[in-house]
């Protein structure tokens, strides 16, 4: 078991609702300057930028929202990740923040690939973190051999099973994950665990898994490569190469980075080195 000191995160500022289209989206938002949109994956909600969102607003604006279906968000009409991402462009417009660096960790990951795609006007700079981007892993990553780390993909896409076996055993089962998949054990303490549990009781959490498929197409289908500096972040003990491997095909301008002694949960287990690794790659863009 390996665990760290960390630092108590400061918390996060009162949360704000826009409603996008009929759809309430519940964000926080800090700061001045360029504008950072950072996006969680699952099972958790913008809690998970705890410890870094502080940090980022002493330069930047920073906007944090929960996902669709997730945490204070509605459910959204779709959950493919050009659909999402097309929610985000519009979510963005609202808020009249001009081109943002745009940051997503795991499902946040496949939408903001989506969003590079579709929407890269609308783009400084993109990063990845962690996460098996739909169209673009390597095949290898879904062989049986590999099924530690990704039956979730499977068991997720059945339509009503995972909440069948999972009502009443939410903890435990979002336990599993965050003392599995983490390499720094203590990094999600047990009241982290509540707030992730809360916010994914009776939302649509696994809906983004029954759309891997059609995201994936959807991705393939843009046929181009991105041109805004683009950065990949695996973990070692997590999708690790992975994730750049993915990138480096849809991008002739990607720096990737694995972050050691880390499980997938990058923000939580290596907020400060994954934090440093944003500031320099913003610089780099932007000077």
């Amino acid at each position: 078991m390996t665990t760290k000191k960390t630092t108590s995160p400061k918390k996060l500022p009162r949360p704000k609702i826009i409603n996008v289209e009929g759809l309430n989206i519940l964000y926080y938002d800090q700061g001045k300057g360029e504008t950072i949109l950072l996006l969680h994956g699952w099972p958790q909600t913008a809690y998970t930028w705890r410890f870094i969102f502080p940090e980022l607003t002493k330069r930047y604006r920073v906007i944090a929202p929960d996902l669709p279906g997730t945490g204070g968000s509605d459910s959204a009409n779709g959950y493919d990740t050009r659909s999402v991402a097309g929610l985000f462009a519009r979510f963005l417009n609202a808020l009249d923040t001009g081109p943002v660096h745009f940051v997503g960790h795991d499902i946040g990951a496949w939408i903001a690939t989506s969003f590079a795609l579709y929407h890269e006007s609308q783009l400084k700079s993109l990063t990845v973190i962690d996460a098996g981007i739909p169209g673009f892993m390597p095949e290898s990553v879904f062989f049986p051999q590999n099924a530690a780390k990704v039956w979730q993909f499977y068991f997720h896409a059945i339509e009503g099973m995972p909440e069948l076996l999972t009502r009443g055993k939410e903890k435990d089962y979002l336990g599993w994950y965050f003392t599995t998949k983490s390499f720094v054990k203590n990094a999600i303490s047990e009241s982290d665990r509540k707030i992730y549990v809360k916010g994914f009781l009776k939302k649509k959490g696994f809906e983004y898994y029954r759309a891997f498929v059609e995201s994936a197409e959807l991705n393939m289908a843009a046929e181009k490569k991105i041109e805004v500096p683009a950065l990949a972040i695996g973990a070692q003990y997590a999708i690790g190469d992975g994730i750049g491997i993915a990138m480096a095909k849809i991008t002739d301008y990607l720096t990737a980075v694995n972050i050691p002694d880390c499980g997938h949960y990058v923000p939580e287990e290596q907020p400060f080195e994954l934090l440093n690794l944003l500031t320099d790659h913003f610089k780099r863009v932007t000077g």
